[in-house]
C-alpha cells in the first residue's frame, strides 16, 4: 500500500489487527466496555470481552490470515466520530488440498463519542460483501448471496447501507485535513455512494459540467446524465465494491482544481511475481472546488491495464481541454 496517502486511523488498524489475529493481548482498550458489534456473517454481540473474543477467534482454524484496509475515511464533529474502510482478506488451511485458499471482502464502519482524545468505539458494523475460492473454510459464517442477489426466504444480512455513510453521520467534518486528503476523500465518497447505491450522496460528487469516459458506458457529459447512466449501470450488481488506492494528487497552481490518480485494487492479485504492488486499472480524476469551497469531480476516466507504482510518474496529470 502506498504509505504516502494511507490514512493511519488507529481504531481501524486496531480492528484489523484484532480480527486477523495479530493484536497485542492488551489491544482491546479501543473498544468501549459496552461496545456492540453487528456483523452480517456472525450476528450481533455486545460487550468488550465478547466482541474481542469473536474477532480474535473468527479465523481460529485457518492459517495465513491477512486483512487489508482501503478507502479509509475518518470524520468527527462536536457530537460524533465515525471511521470507515473497505476491506479485503484471505486465509487458508494447511493440508486441505490444492484449492485451500478463501478470499473475502466487505466494509467496516465504527462510531464513537467525542469525549475522549482517542476514540473509544461504541458501535461496530461489519458487512461481508463477497467471498471467493474455498468458501467452505469459512465455517460458521453466514455467507452473502452475491450474484444471485436477495430473494424471498433469504436471511436479512444487510448491515451497512446509506444510513451508515460517514458523510451522512458527520455532514460537516471538523477534523483538520489537507487539500490532498480532501481530494482523496471526494473519490472515496464517490466509491461509497456508487457501491451502496446511494444516489443522493452520489449526486454530491460531481460538478454540473462534469464529463468523462466511464468504461464500459463510454463518454458521458453533464451531471444529470452521469448520475442517470451510473444508476442504471450499478443496480444489477449488489456485490460491487470499488477498492481504490490514491497514487498521486496534484493540486493545480490556482488551488481550485486538482488531478487525482487512483489505482484500482484487484483483491485477487495485489502483487506481481517480483512482489511489487500492482493495480488492475487506474482512474484519472479531475476535481474543482465549488462555491462552498468543496471538491467535486469534473472529469473522470477509467483506464484498464495493469500497472505498478513505478508506472505512475508517466501518467498525464493535466486536466483535459474541451471536456
Amino acid at each position: 500500500m502506498n504509505s504516502s496517502f494511507h490514512s493511519s486511523v488507529q481504531s481501524l488498524i486496531s480492528f484489523c489487527e484484532t480480527w486477523s489475529g495479530n493484536a497485542c493481548s492488551d489491544n482491546s482498550q479501543w473498544l468501549d466496555p459496552s461496545v456492540r458489534l453487528v456483523s452480517s456473517h456472525r450476528g450481533t454481540v455486545s460487550g468488550r470481552e465478547n466482541v474481542t473474543a469473536l474477532l480474535q477467534n473468527d479465523f481460529a482454524d485457518l492459517d495465513n490470515v491477512s486483512v487489508t484496509l482501503t478507502n479509509t475515511v475518518e470524520r468527527r464533529n462536536d457530537k460524533d466520530y465515525v471511521a470507515s474502510a473497505y476491506l479485503h482478506g484471505q486465509a487458508s488451511r494447511k493440508g486441505s488440498g490444492r484449492h485451500n485458499q478463501v478470499r473475502f471482502g466487505g466494509t467496516v464502519v465504527m462510531r464513537a463519542g467525542t469525549d475522549e482524545s482517542q476514540p473509544v468505539i461504541h458501535t461496530l458494523h461489519l458487512q461481508i460483501t463477497w467471498t471467493s475460492g474455498a468458501r467452505q473454510l469459512l465455517s460458521g459464517w453466514l455467507l452473502p448471496a452475491e450474484e444471485s442477489g436477495w430473494h424471498q426466504g433469504f436471511p436479512q444480512v444487510a448491515i451497512i447501507s446509506e444510513l451508515d455513510a460517514p458523510w451522512h453521520i458527520v455532514p460537516e467534518n471538523h477534523r483538520d485535513t489537507s487539500e490532498e486528503q480532501g481530494v482523496i476523500d471526494t473519490w472515496y465518497r464517490y466509491a461509497w455512494a456508487l457501491d451502496q447505491a446511494d444516489f443522493k450522496l452520489f449526486s454530491t460528487c460531481f460538478s454540473e459540467n462534469a464529463a468523462g469516459n466511464f468504461t464500459p458506458l463510454g463518454y458521458i457529459s453533464g451531471r444529470r446524465n452521469i448520475i442517470a447512466a451510473m444508476k442504471a449501470f450499478r443496480l444489477p450488481w449488489p456485490w460491487m465494491q470499488h477498492y481504490g488506492e490514491p497514487l498521486k494528487v496534484c493540486i493545480q497552481s490556482d488551488r481550485q482544481s486538482a488531478i487525482l490518480i487512483i489505482g484500482r485494487i484487484i483483491a485477487e492479485k495485489t502483487h506481481d511475481s517480483g512482489e511489487r504492488e500492482i493495480y488492475g486499472a487506474h482512474y484519472r480524476v479531475g476535481m474543482e472546488k465549488d462555491s462552498h469551497n468543496r471538491w467535486s469531480i469534473c472529469w473522470s476516466e477509467y483506464n484498464p491495464g495493469w500497472l505498478s507504482t513505478d508506472d505512475v510518474s508517466g501518467i498525464d496529470t493535466a486536466l483535459p481541454r474541451n471536456r
